[in-house]
């Protein structure tokens, strides 16, 4: 509003200098028409006046004298126009010299008309009604200058004001434009410190009251976040001790049992005890792998997305695992075009890395890992196949489920909890792509699809 006040203040001032030089140039105009006007009528008539006057001299015919009359009597009624027209002091005194040289030349008449003879000839005036018409033609003239001269001025005027109301308007903006949208980041820089887990700053908005009162909402969400942070990390913490204790007491009585504290087992005695002891090793890695799973299921969703080159990461983590390759004489395979999407590296790296490490347990000693990365569709496309045993196919719909382990067991001896796809999930859907497992021929084949980072996103 504040700005649009400024361009409709320009506008009337604009209207009213307009209107002002629209009424000078209409006067202007009409004066002009008029001076021009009455001064051809102001010759006319004196020279009919002079060739009425000779006449009478001439025939003493009462009708010219009559005629003489009538004009004159227009010809002072042009003359008295001029005094309207405030033309200035000099043609001021040169219609006054007319009048007088006229009143004079009336007097002669009259002297003939009353039979008074004169000596002199008629005083002649229309030389000075021409030297009238000049005068009038050069005021005109005058007053054509004074208008363009006012044209050029207003037209200064003008130019001069819109460029200050342009200025104006656009500091306006300006200002305006900083108020607005330094509460609108800090809101934002508000989000991404709760999207971060950062509970422990106090949330703070300067601006407009409808702001401040947005700002009041997203601290009262940040205490509430914090204080589900805190009793999360609670429960984890008592989940932790009380399964931990009784399992430490199961294992130590299965250790002593082992160790022959009690006596001596049967062989019998020794198998079950032995059971116990890796059962409870078991439950011990579950119970460590829930609360990890559950630990990096909230980290994962604390993470601002970036651009990230796929390929590189993939390089990386292959890179990484070079001994296990070497020592399984396993062959990798790549095809990985350059492609970079939004998301955060090290949740990329958990997402190769758990696909990878998967591939390799069930890949059979000299067998081939492909590797494929390419983009369609506005995704960038990430297949994995190993050869190993693959999966069965009353098996694939559970293979993305926690700790859930397959019936086949790994060619190689490997110890695992069960969580590796279930977090690739988790990771593969918060950074908002998909994984599919892919038909296939030969051993087992994951297909990953993440939205690639758009040209214009990645330039800013």
């Amino acid at each position: 509003m504040a700005v649009a006040a400024i361009l409709i203040v320009a506008l009337f001032l604009t209207a009213q200098q307009l209107d002002r030089l629209s009424d000078q140039s209409q006067m202007a105009i009409a004066n002009t028409a008029t001076g021009m006007r009455t001064s051809r009528s102001l010759i006319e008539q004196t020279l009919a006046m002079e060739r009425s006057a000779r006449q009478y001299q001439v025939l003493e015919d009462r009708a010219t004298y009559e005629t003489y009359v009538n004009r004159r009597e227009e010809f002072l009624e042009s003359a008295q126009l001029f005094g309207q027209f405030r033309m200035g002091e000099l043609l001021e005194e040169q219609v006054a010299a007319l009048v007088a040289a006229e009143y004079r030349a009336f007097e002669w008449l009259n002297k003939l008309v009353d039979g008074i003879e004169v000596s002199e000839d008629f005083p002649a005036f229309v030389d000075l009604a021409y030297e009238v018409a000049d005068a009038i033609e050069l005021w005109i003239n005058e007053q054509q200058l004074a208008l363009l001269s006012q044209s050029d001025a207003t037209k200064r005027t003008l130019t001069l004001q819109a460029l200050w109301c342009i200025g104006a308007a656009s500091l306006a903006a300006a200002l305006f434009i900083v108020l607005i949208t330094r509460p609108l980041q800090q809101i934002d820089s508000a989000i991404n410190q709760l999207g971060s887990g950062g509970y422990a700053q106090q949330i703070s908005i300067a601006g407009p009251r409808d702001l401040q009162a947005l700002g009041l909402r997203l601290d009262w969400l940040r205490n509430r976040l914090g204080e589900l942070e805190q009793q999360r990390a609670s429960f984890l913490r008592h989940v932790s001790h009380e399964l931990k204790t009784p399992l430490a007491s199961m294992q130590e009585g299965a250790a002593l049992l082992k160790d022959g504290v009690v006596g001596s087992l049967t062989p019998e005695q020794q198998e079950i005890s032995r059971i116990i002891s890796n059962n409870c090793q078991r439950l011990q890695g579950l119970i460590e792998g829930l609360l990890r799973h559950n630990s990096q299921n909230f980290e994962v969703l604390n993470v601002m997305p970036e651009p990230v080159r796929f390929d590189q990461v993939i390089d990386r983590v292959i890179e990484a695992h070079q001994l296990l390759i070497t020592s399984g004489r396993t062959r990798v395979e790549r095809n990985l075009a350059r492609l970079t999407v939004m998301g955060d590296s090290e949740r990329l790296r958990v997402i190769i890395d758990n696909l990878f490490t998967n591939a390799l347990k069930y890949s059979p000693e000299e067998g081939i890992v492909s590797l494929h990365l390419f983009a369609s569709e506005g995704q960038a496309v990430f297949e994995i196949s190993d050869q190993g045993p693959g999966i069965p196919p009353t098996e694939r719909n559970r293979v993305f489920e926690a700790f859930y382990q397959g019936s086949i067991p790994p060619v190689r001896d490997y110890d695992g909890t069960g969580l590796g796809l279930a977090i690739v999930r988790e990771y593969v859907l918060a950074s908002g792509g998909t994984i599919e497992l892919c038909e296939s021929d030969e051993g087992a084949c994951f297909r990953v699809s993440l939205p690639l980072v758009r040209r214009g996103r990645l330039g800013g």
